[in-house]
């Protein structure tokens, strides 16, 4: 695995409102038929780890040090990562538009979290007992673990009718509305939302502008 600079390093749009709705979005653009694959790469699924906080500083590096030595088996997560990101990515688009989400990507879902959910046990946190995944183990394949159980607690929760699609035609992200007047129109204000409100203002300001006089119409000199 070629390892980026970190300055060549996407920035992720972490605006999806769940970890599993900010991995389907790992694709930049698909409203517009040219799709921009973020995960091009196993250190861009790491980076997106570390960005979204799945996978500490530390455990990034380690990660990255484990597919470089692996490359066959981080090849094939990356594979199996971008699989299930784009079942969940129907599934939440289609209940967006009201329609029901295909068996075989609830299917793929199930089997995700089954894996995730052997990896999680009971861990003291001071005072408190958490969920925490297995230390040391299985670093790549947290993202992946991590999203399959966001993504089934989104499905089994209340709140399906905020799940939304971007307002831009061109862009294609999902998210969830968790806004308090659930009014929420765009995939990120500084992304899409920005980008419509200069049209907009544009649009009013050509509509405001005086069209130019015209003086009187010159005879042509052509025969």
């Amino acid at each position: 695995m070629r390892e980026k600079n970190p300055v060549e390093r996407w920035s992720f749009h972490l605006s999806g409102g769940r970890l599993c709705v900010d991995l389907a979005n790992t694709v930049s653009w698909r409203g517009s038929g040219r799709g921009i694959e973020r995960l091009s790469e196993c250190g861009d699924l790491v980076e997106w780890a570390r960005q979204a906080g799945v996978l500490t500083a530390a455990e990034a590096r380690r990660a990255e040090r484990e597919a470089r030595s692996r490359p066959a088996a981080a090849a094939r997560m990356l594979t199996r990562t971008r699989a299930f990101r784009e079942a969940i990515y129907r599934i939440f688009r289609g209940i967006a538009l009201g329609v029901a989400p295909r068996t075989a990507d609830l299917a793929r879902l199930d089997r995700e979290l089954h894996d995730a959910l052997r990896h999680l046990r009971l861990a003291r946190k001071g005072p408190r007992v958490a969920l925490v995944w297995s230390g040391g183990v299985g670093l790549l394949a947290r993202p992946l673990w991590a999203a399959a159980r966001s993504a089934a607690d989104v499905l089994v929760s209340d709140n399906l009718r905020r799940l939304k699609t971007c307002g831009a035609a061109n862009c294609g992200w999902v998210f969830l509305d968790t806004s308090r007047s659930g009014t929420r129109r765009w995939c990120a204000m500084e992304v899409c939302g920005s980008r419509a409100k200069a049209r907009s203002y544009y649009a009013r300001l050509s509509r405001r502008r005086p069209a130019s006089p015209r003086g009187p119409r010159r005879r042509s000199n052509s025969r």
